[in-house]
Parts: C-alpha cells; sequence; structure tokens
C-alpha cells in the first residue's frame, strides 16, 4: 500500500474538551470534501522523519492527537522503542471519538526500515465501530505509527495504546512476506555532464553521440566516412584511403589507370571490366585475308582468315578492299558467327565482283568510334 505523506498534531497531546473538540471537527468538515488538500495544515509530524518520540514506561506507551482529512490534518506519525535486547508480543489498540458516527480512523506499524508490519482494516460504511486492535507477534527494537484518516470525509480525536510482553526470542521474520514502502518521489535530475573522448568511450553516454572511437566503429553514426584501424576493405570509407593493392583492384580509389596493364583485344571480358584502361579502348582494325567465298542469290557468304584469338567477335563491321586498301564499293558488312581462327559475314555482292586475293578491314564496335 502507498503511503500519501499527511500532516499531524504533536504527540501526547493533553486532553481537550469536548467543546473545543467538536469545534475543531465540525470547522473541518464544514466544507466539501473532495476539493479539501489533505496537507494544508500539516506539521512536520506528517512524515516519517519527523515522528514525534515516545518514550516507553512499565512496557506501555500512549499516543493521543487528532486527525482530519477535511480539516487538512490526514496523518500523525510517532515513533517509539521496545526494551533494549527484548522479544515479545506487541498490542496495539487505538480508540478514537469522530464528530459523527460512521466514520472510520486506521493505523499502521511499521518497522525500523519504514516497512509495514500490521496495519487495522477498514470498517465497513455506516459501522458505529470505534476500537481496532492489532497483535505482532516476537516484536523487538524500533517502530513507527502511522495514525490517519482513511478516506475524505474521515476524522477523529484517538488515543493509541501499545502495550509489550516479554517472550522467548523467536526469530521468525520472513523477508519473502515483507512488503516495501514505495519511496517518495523525486524531482528528476539531469546526470552530470561526462567528457566522451575517442579512447573514453561509452555508447551510452550521450556526449558520446558525435565521437567516434578508437579503433573505428562504422556502425557509430559518428564514424560514417571514417576507416578503422587496421583498415577493412569491406567499408566504403575505407576504399577512399586505403593503398591500391598488388594486384591492382579498381575499388580501391588510390588505383589510377597507370597500376593496370594496357588493355588488349585478346583480353577475356571479365578482365576488361576490371581494368579501367579497358573502359574507352578500341582495337585497332584487323586486315585479313578472304579464304572463300560461297554465292547466295544475288548475296555473297565471306569466310576470313580472322577469328576470337585476334580480337574478332560477332557484331564486328568490315568492308572488303583491293590490293591497293581501297574499299570496293557497297561491300560493307555485319560479322555474323565467329570462332578462334575464323569468322563468316553475308555481303550485298555477287561473287563476281569480288576479285581474286581479297582481302577484308574488320573494325570493332566501339562506342566512340
Amino acid at each position: 500500500m502507498a503511503r500519501v505523506l499527511g500532516v499531524s498534531l504533536a504527540s501526547n497531546l493533553a486532553p481537550a474538551s469536548t467543546l473545543v473538540l467538536a469545534s475543531t471537527l465540525v470547522l473541518a468538515l464544514a466544507g466539501c470534501p473532495k476539493n479539501v488538500k489533505q496537507d494544508a495544515k500539516t506539521g512536520e509530524d506528517g512524515k516519517s522523519d519527523g515522528a514525534v518520540e515516545l518514550t516507553m514506561a512499565n512496557n506501555e506507551v500512549i499516543a493521543r492527537g487528532i486527525v482530519t482529512y477535511p480539516g487538512g490534518d490526514r496523518i500523525d506519525w510517532r515513533v517509539f522503542e521496545l526494551p533494549k535486547d527484548q522479544v515479545g508480543t506487541m498490542n496495539v489498540k487505538v480508540v478514537w471519538t469522530p464528530p459523527r458516527p460512521g466514520l472510520d480512523l486506521q493505523v499502521a506499524v511499521l518497522n525500523q526500515w519504514n516497512h509495514v508490519v500490521q496495519e487495522t482494516k477498514p470498517l465497513p460504511r455506516r459501522s458505529k465501530k470505534r476500537k481496532k486492535e492489532i497483535t505482532v507477534e516476537n516484536a523487538k527494537g524500533k517502530y513507527f505509527l502511522q495514525i490517519y484518516a482513511p478516506k475524505r470525509g474521515d476524522a477523529a480525536k484517538y488515543t493509541v495504546t501499545v502495550t509489550f510482553a516479554t517472550a522467548a526470542p523467536v526469530d521468525s521474520f520472513d523477508w519473502m512476506k515483507e512488503s516495501i514502502a514505495d519511496p517518495p518521489k523525486l524531482a528528476a535530475v539531469p546526470p552530470p555532464p561526462v567528457d566522451c573522448t575517442p579512447t573514453q568511450f561509452d555508447k551510452k553516454n550521450p556526449a558520446c553521440a558525435s565521437v567516434c572511437p578508437m579503433p573505428a566503429d562504422p556502425a557509430w553514426p559518428a564514424c560514417a566516412g571514417v576507416c578503422p584501424t587496421p583498415p577493412d576493405p569491406a567499408i566504403p570509407s575505407c576504399l577512399e584511403s586505403m593503398p591500391c593493392p598488388n594486384p591492382p583492384d579498381r575499388k580501391f580509389k588510390k588505383c589510377t589507370p597507370a597500376d593496370f596493364p594496357p588493355c588488349k583485344a585478346s583480353m577475356p571480358p571479365e578482365e576488361k571490366k576490371k581494368n579501367p584502361n579497358c573502359d574507352k579502348y578500341c582495337p585497332p582494325d584487323v586486315i585479313a585475308d578472304v579464304t572463300n567465298t560461297a554465292p547466295d542469290g544475288s548475296s555473297t557468304t565471306l569466310t576470313m582468315g580472322a577469328g576470337k584469338t585476334d580480337g574478332v567477335d560477332k557484331g564486328w563491321t568490315g568492308e572488303i578492299i583491293d590490293s591497293n586498301d581501297r574499299t570496293i564499293k557497297n561491300s560493307k558488312f555485319t560479322v555474323t558467327v565467329a570462332t578462334n581462327q575464323a569468322s563468316v559475314a553475308k555481303v550485298k555482292l555477287p561473287a563476281s565482283n569480288i576479285p581474286e586475293g581479297a582481302r577484308v578491314r574488320l573494325r570493332a564496335p566501339c562506342v566512340n568510334r
């Protein structure tokens, strides 16, 4: 049960006249109880650390006072200590006089750690009972009493009597059944600033949000674009600063075309993609002999003595040239088949127009032509 910090009057008040009590309680109850601030007139004993100290004499201690929820004095705290080094049975009895029938009063017994040991039970509505008792076995040491008006309309003049009877020491304290009182609410206080450096780094420290640790953690936002030590080629930022490896790799920004071999027409396509010298490379023209002609209506199928070994491939273009390397009119063609040693194309010329010993000039389909 969470405790509401209330207010109290001084302990061991001298008995007041019936007229004074009636006047006080009637005035306190005159207002609307649902709008009453319960600690409007509290004193120091409205909290446990201001509890009024009582002294036990002849194994008995008595506390008197008034609590009134409507009057803004809801709670009284008292503290006392049982005879030193003694264990026994403690009986707590409270009797009260309310300003009108049916008002309730509660008493809670707490140990020295402010944990509730026992408390009285609420009365049913409109009950005329004005007395409650609780018994604490194996009692020893220091105790607090919390006397309070439980509901918004409750108020009463009370007398609490605590008696103690020594018994043989029995240690039956069960920590697992112990209830823990809620701590008081405290204002939020920002943590003190803590410096953050790359060598003194803590991800839980807000000051580290803009600091990159050492070694760098690529997953940390402040390390974006930073290459850790040792460098890791799998991290994009490291490809910007790492030296060119051997063999060279165009992913590394420090690798220049001078680090790669010259591009050749005979290189496999995979190697050409990895070599920046092949990005704009266009192989030279290839001059080859016509090794065979096959008439095909008004066209002729040519077989030429140059193929993939020479860099010639399907899609290359060409033209027939005479003995003086001059292009024969209407002799342009496109390679449709290429083997390692030869290539084939169809030209729109009759075979009779192709001279003996004719040659062809083959040209790669380069973008920059």
